[in-house]
């Protein structure tokens, strides 16, 4: 018998081949203020799935994806900088760099820096058993990052334009006071490694009034924080203080914002009297009368008053002689030998000032043997009698 063999011809397949992004994106922005991306891989990484349509004209196998069934699938990421050596990528667990799931789709969790581009490559195998042929298919992609340059700073001041400050009240921790200062980009607060801030202050003395930089060794007043979102003064030092705190991006364009406070002591609304503790009446037998002097405010009596008043007091036994001072004090015991029904008190009360450096008539500062300026509390006007 002579045998002549035929064989079975199939029609081709027919693919449509594709990628898919199922999640994130290819393109990222990089905000150069806040140090973020957007969108994050972190957060929500970028998912590439393939699909492969088959279809078979004779119907041998269902039309379909194939995405799923191919084989040899390499995903190859590879980070290329605008000048130097590539880097391969290796497949990763989640949060590094990427990861292939079961679908054959790549997950990419890196964050591409600015001034690189992450090349992204896909190769894959699909095998048809009724017709023993092999397929390969093969893609590949840029993924890149632009920089996002927009900003707008301003600065957030936590305090008020003009802050009083009562001596008779106490500040924080031994009368430190703090004052808070945040720089925003737009409705983002920004966090303290991503700013810079620098506090300042007004010098009047200056042959041309100016802000300047805060002098840790004359400012007495300033205790801590010039170069930080919290500065810390000294109560019992501030008489009138100016601040300006400036703020910028630390690793964005050079806009600044500012904003200011003064800072002042405050006593607010007091009253001073004066008046006999007793003897108000002179009699015969009377030998000794005291007086007193007392300061309130609205809250009633200010204890110890001589903390935060300079008290001069006077008396005179009659009221057609000269008032004779008694020093200062907020009590005083008098002989009354001389007195008569007309005997008058009086006093006067000053505001005492903050503490200040004491100045010689030379003009040089009051320091001790270690250098540091010996400081006072000096009446913040004049004495007046009449």
């Amino acid at each position: 018998m002579k045998k002549f063999g035929g064989r079975l011809v199939h029609q081709p397949l027919s693919f449509t081949f594709s990628m898919i992004e199922t999640g994130g994106s290819a393109q990222q922005k990089y905000n150069a203020v806040t140090g973020e991306y957007s969108p994050d891989r972190n957060i929500t990484p970028y998912r590439i799935q393939p699909s492969l349509i088959v279809d078979d004209p004779d119907g041998l196998i269902p039309t379909g994806d194939y995405a799923t069934s191919m084989v040899n699938v390499v995903w190859a990421l590879t980070l290329v900088p605008a000048t130097g050596s590539a880097t391969l990528l290796q497949e990763s667990v989640k949060g590094s760099t990427y990861h292939v799931d079961d679908s054959n789709a790549v997950n990419i969790y890196k964050n591409v820096p600015l001034g690189y581009v992450m090349h992204v490559e896909f190769r894959a195998d699909y095998y048809n058993a009724e017709r023993d042929q092999n397929y390969h298919f093969s893609w590949g992609k840029d993924v890149n990052t632009l920089e996002q340059s927009d900003t707008n700073i301003s600065i957030d001041l936590r305090c008020t334009p003009k802050l009083n400050l009562s001596p008779f009240k106490k500040y924080g921790t031994d009368n430190k006071f703090p004052i808070e200062a945040f720089v925003r980009n737009g409705m983002t607060e920004l966090a303290a490694d991503q700013s810079v801030i620098k506090w300042q202050t007004f010098d009047k003395s200056l042959s041309t009034p100016a802000w300047r930089d805060i002098d840790p060794e004359n400012d007495l007043w300033y205790e801590s924080g010039k170069d930080s979102g919290r500065i810390i003064v000294d109560v019992d030092y501030i008489q009138k203080v100016i601040l300006r705190v400036t703020g910028q991006a630390k690793n964005g364009s050079a806009q600044k914002a500012s904003a200011a406070t003064m800072l002042r002591r405050w006593y607010g609304q007091w009253e001073d009297d004066y008046g006999f503790s007793y003897s108000q009446f002179i009699t015969n037998d009377t030998k000794k009368t005291q007086i007193y002097a007392k300061v309130t405010n609205r809250q009633g009596n200010i204890q110890n008053p001589q903390l935060y008043f300079d008290i001069q007091m006077f008396y005179r036994d009659n009221a057609g002689d000269e008032w004779k001072s008694l020093g200062n004090g907020t009590e005083f015991e008098i002989d009354t030998e001389k007195a008569t029904g007309d005997h008058q008190v009086g006093g006067v009360t000053r505001e005492l000032s903050a503490y200040q450096p004491i100045e010689l008539p030379d003009g040089t500062l009051l320091a001790d043997s270690d250098g540091a300026l010996i400081c006072g509390q000096f009446p913040t006007s004049k004495i007046e009698t009449d």
